[in-house]
């Protein structure tokens, strides 16, 4: 047990930073297939340059990126006691 705590870490640093590019995958997936939703109109407004719905799916992603990045930091605490919150 005391060996998956430690081992933990790189693997919680991993999943975390790899959350929002998962987001970005999705909008690509959804233009390439011809999905309807969300990532086709980003794409779409990139074309129309509509800056707009630009500038709020640039927020969107920033705000998810740092809520990945506070989730992480959590789970830090819960994996290793070492890590202190303050």
């Amino acid at each position: 047990m005391h060996v998956l705590r430690n081992a933990l870490v790189p693997v919680i640093t991993f999943v975390i930073s790899s959350l929002p590019g998962l987001l970005i995958g999705a909008f690509l997936i959804e233009r390439f297939f011809s999905i309807p939703g969300i990532g086709r109109e980003i794409i779409l407004a990139v074309e129309r340059s509509d800056f707009p719905v630009i500038k709020a799916v640039t927020i969107y992603v920033a705000m998810a990126t740092m809520v990945f990045n506070l989730i992480g930091d959590l789970l830090y605490k819960v994996a290793d006691p070492r890590v202190r919150i303050e």
